[in-house]
């Protein structure tokens, strides 16, 4: 009885001098996440927040091999920042999606370009007269028109996140028409795929969807947006790396001459979005400096923050 008048008394004390418990602060030292130099996502990214040769990414960076690594990374590490794609980070309770300069990460907020922290998911293929044979080549392109044109390749893309333009496609059947390989049995012919390891979900999906519809299988490994032309038309195009089809989560740079290939182009536009711990009591928004500063070095710790 006494217990009981006791927990009854403190309950009261609560009530009348308005306290209630304190949520701890976030604390200590910022444990900067970034992808490795080869990722089209951190190239991106730097552009954006202006991690450049004259303001370099803070030595004590932590990289990743990848978007999935880079949330497995920031979700178990309640200091952790870094960023990754829209889809990765709001689908991941343990991972806190932060506003950009005030705006929510969203498809509506990239379409209609309130959200600045946007990147085109780009392709290109192998130069005409490279492939395999050319029915290899007429299947890869058969495949980059389901990926890029076709209502039902575009929606296996949005799906897994990818942002693409509604009434600006076509029926695969009317594609397929174009493709005369596709008229038999093409199981096998095998895709090559390679580049981004953002666009693996979305990727890997659409090739899925594509194999049921016509036989053709897949192959990919995907190492980040710096291999994507190189296996394509670049150093590795004859090598055992070589692929058909490279990926890109950025522009393509102009040295990068994605004009030589048979197919290039964008297929999706996508969302980089900066993450924090689920239990970070610090940030909900990211402002471009802010996030500059973290990545510069200059700004340390949750305390400063904080305050």
């Amino acid at each position: 009885m006494k217990k009981s008048l006791a927990i009854v008394a403190v309950l009261i004390a609560i009530a009348l001098t308005g306290c209630t418990p304190k949520v701890a602060k976030t604390t200590g030292n910022i444990s900067v996440y970034t992808r490795d130099a080869s990722s089209g996502t951190r190239t991106a990214f730097f552009e954006f927040v202006s991690i450049v040769t004259a303001t370099p990414l803070t030595a004590t960076a932590i990289e990743v091999t990848s978007a999935a690594d880079m949330a497995t990374k920031v979700a178990s590490d309640e200091n952790g920042i870094g960023y990754t794609n829209m889809e990765i980070a709001v689908g991941n309770k343990d991972l806190l999606a932060l506003n950009y300069n005030g705006v929510v990460a969203s498809e509506a907020n990239v379409l209609n370009g309130t959200y600045k922290l946007a990147r085109p998911f780009n392709l290109v293929t192998r130069a005409t007269g490279t492939f395999k044979s050319t029915q290899q080549e007429q299947v890869v392109l058969a495949f980059v028109d389901y990926l890029m044109n076709s209502t039902e390749g575009q929606e296996v893309v949005k799906s897994k996140g990818g942002i693409v333009e509604a009434g600006k496609s076509t029926a695969w059947a009317t594609l397929k028409a174009k493709y005369s390989v596709l008229s038999g049995d093409a199981s096998a012919y095998t895709i090559k795929t390679g580049g981004s390891t953002s666009v693996e979900s979305s990727v890997k999906a659409a090739l899925e969807a594509f194999k049921a519809l016509t036989g053709v299988k897949f192959e990919m490994n995907q190492t980040g947006s710096g291999d994507g032309f190189k296996r394509t038309l670049g150093a590795d195009k004859d090598s055992v790396n070589a692929v058909d089809i490279g990926f890109a989560s950025r522009a393509f740079s102009a040295t990068e001459t994605v004009a030589a290939g048979a197919k290039s182009g964008t297929y999706c536009v996508d969302a980089i979005v900066v993450v924090v711990n689920a239990k970070n009591t610090v940030l909900t928004d990211a402002s471009t400096e802010l996030i500059h500063n973290i990545y510069a070095g200059v700004t340390k710790t949750w305390d400063e923050l904080a305050k």
